[in-house]
């Protein structure tokens, strides 16, 4: 068995500036992903064990475990090019093995446009259960000719046997960090597959339209009652510290929350938000420029009692083009 290491990749860090990744995602999916900088090659891959790997793909994490007499696909990148290179990975890793099963753990483009390389598929694609219709006939409709794919909802808690080994699919129950959250347990290695809900070695980002910090920290709390040893996010390292990372995102989280609504109380002007958050930063946690784009994306959406406007209408026929994070 491979030695188990998770800090083996420089991912997005190392490769993009948060501003230029935000403008990319701001700009929708036509636009594609910015480039990678010179001499970074369009995918790592490490091995995390006899049957793990995980690497960056683009700016994504993707992983695939090897469960035996199949594959299990943990999420398949921003371009159709980033799921065509996973594909190739797989194949050659696993000596050629079936791709059975697909976990989406959301729906957003930088995640998840690569599912398009899959189709059409004989996996079973699991997906949060209020994206399953509008997905079914969006991007995963079956084109004229094709096989439709087999498509499971996750609504809460849901338990996969695949080829002997055991997952566990967490789903949010409303709106979290996106609106279709789905986290994935491996019970074997002890591996969390998180999406954007813990962020290592980054400041959590609030500004998606969608998103709902006080449901995020529920499910922040479900993913540390996973009792999980290594935490692989969407972007950046994985890591092996899970109580410390996920400590980090939710007390920054919480202070977040905490000083919005004390503004919204005062009902605070927004010139005056943003002068009180640069005499009181938010701890050493995040950026200033960081903290002021959270904040403020969350002081214009809160209402009264706490609890935040959404858009009116859900995007999730088709991946969707992600928010800036």
């Amino acid at each position: 068995m491979t030695k188990p290491r998770l800090a083996l990749l420089s991912l997005l860090l190392l490769v993009a500036g948060p501003a230029e990744l935000a403008l990319a995602q701001a700009s929708g999916a036509s636009s594609g992903p910015p480039p990678l900088p010179k001499d970074v090659p369009a995918f790592q891959v490490g091995q995390y064990n006899a049957y793990t790997w995980y690497g960056r793909f683009g700016y994504t994490n993707l992983s695939f475990i090897d469960t035996g007499d199949g594959v299990l696909v943990v999420d398949t990148g921003w371009t159709k090019q980033d799921g065509e290179n996973l594909k190739a990975q797989i194949a050659e890793k696993t000596k050629g093995k079936p791709i059975r099963w697909i976990v989406m753990t959301q729906t957003d483009v930088d995640s998840n446009g690569g599912i398009t390389a899959f189709l059409p598929t004989d996996a079973t694609i699991f997906v949060h259960a209020r994206a399953l219709d509008p997905l079914s006939a969006g991007v995963l409709r079956a084109e004229p000719g094709q096989k439709k794919p087999t498509i499971v909802g996750v609504a809460d808690h849901t338990v996969l046997n695949a080829g002997g080994r055991r997952f566990e699919l967490v789903a949010a129950p409303g709106r979290a960090h996106s609106e279709f959250d789905l986290v994935v347990y491996n019970n074997d290695s002890g591996l969390v597959w998180a999406g954007d809900l813990v962020t290592p070695g980054r400041c959590p980002n609030l500004t998606n339209p969608v998103s709902d910090p006080n449901a995020w920290l529920e499910m922040i709390g479900r993913i540390q009652s996973l009792g999980a040893v290594g935490i692989v996010p969407t972007r950046g390292d994985a890591t092996k510290a899970v109580a410390d990372e996920i400590e980090k995102s939710r007390a920054y989280i919480e202070r977040v929350l905490r000083f919005v609504a004390e503004q919204k109380v005062k009902d605070s002007p927004e010139a005056r938000v943003a002068a009180e958050l640069s005499l009181k930063k938010i701890g050493d946690y995040c950026p200033l420029t960081g903290d002021n784009a959270n904040v403020m994306a969350l002081y214009r959406r809160m209402q009264p009692d706490g609890t935040f406007r959404f858009p009116s209408a859900s995007t999730a026929a088709r991946p969707a083009a992600p928010a800036p994070r």
